[in-house]
């Protein structure tokens, strides 16, 4: 059951929110006001570079450097929303995991198509390998299209030889480009912040018209699944994105990965980032993120 507090959100939502007809610029436009919020002023965060790419280092006065490091790749359907938009979610990432936060600030589509994205996570990735920091203590963490990149990531470095982190963590991910057959309506009730042509043109956005919306690493959820880490698929009851974060719980089971499929009761597409209005879906997807992280780091 949705909570009152998030049935208001939903009703306060403009109806053409996701409209399919939006291109790339009125979609940078209309999820501005939704992100950039302030940082907390006991939030450090150093801004560099690494493996050439733009990235945020945010720490919390809780975060512990000793225990392990997020590698963090932000949402925005692959055209929105730039490094310094996304600091306010990398601290709710650093709160609520208890460790520090590496933002990867990569090239956004259409004026970087595919795999522009997917190449800058990856140097991130191996860029942090190569500073020392043990894989085995690094958790990826992406929402909606980061969720995606943060499994190909994985993919694509586990192919390069490159160490495996300790886990993956997609939230609301949007792991399959293809949405042929999602119907016009969520599993159950109105998602506010997606609908399935706005993804459909988004898509295309990223891979470009002749772009194949079922390669595997730009459709993760159908990509090679063997041999990766301990993955946690969190994804709202009401996500568009839901249907597509089981079929992958299922096949990654099938090849022998440890997936957890976790369906946030009530939850709409990326209620992980309503948590600072104290939403209880939020709080309840992000005290599971922390349950599954504190699998991974304190062992």
């Amino acid at each position: 059951m949705t909570s009152d507090l998030l049935r208001q959100i939903i009703a306060g939502m403009p109806a053409d929110f996701a409209d399919p007809q939006d291109d790339y610029l009125v979609t940078r436009e209309k999820m501005a006001p939704l992100h950039g919020h302030a940082l907390s002023p006991d939030s450090s965060v150093e801004t560099g570079r690494a493996g050439g790419v733009d990235v945020a280092r945010l720490s919390r006065p809780t975060s512990d450097i000793g225990r392990g490091l997020v590698l963090f790749l932000h949402g925005g359907a692959f055209v929105s929303c730039d490094l310094a938009a996304y600091q306010f979610y990398a601290e709710y990432i650093a709160e609520w995991i208890g460790v520090p936060v590496v933002t990867a600030g990569y090239r956004r589509a259409p004026e970087h198509p595919f795999p522009a994205a997917l190449d800058d996570c990856l140097a991130v990735y191996r860029s942090l390998l190569d500073e020392g920091h043990d894989p085995e203590r690094l958790i990826c963490v992406g929402d909606s299209c980061g969720g995606g990149l943060a499994l190909s990531t994985v993919m694509r470095a586990r192919e390069a030889g490159l160490g495996s982190p300790a886990g993956v963590v997609s939230l609301s991910g949007w792991v399959d480009l293809d949405t042929s057959g999602y119907g016009s309506t969520p599993p159950s009730g109105r998602d506010p912040f997606i609908t399935e042509g706005f993804l459909r043109a988004r898509a295309r956005d990223y891979l470009g018209p002749e772009g194949d919306l079922r390669a595997p690493w730009a459709s993760p959820g159908r990509g090679p699944l063997h041999g990766l880490p301990p993955l946690l698929l969190q994804v709202g009851e009401t996500d568009l994105c839901r249907r597509d974060g089981e079929a992958l719980a299922d096949r990654a089971r099938a090849v022998g990965v440890d997936a957890r499929l976790d369906v946030v009761a009530g939850g709409v597409h990326g209620v992980q980032g309503l948590v600072n209005l104290g939403v209880p879906e939020a709080i309840a997807a992000w005290e599971s993120v922390r349950e599954f992280a504190d699998g991974l780091l304190d062992r």
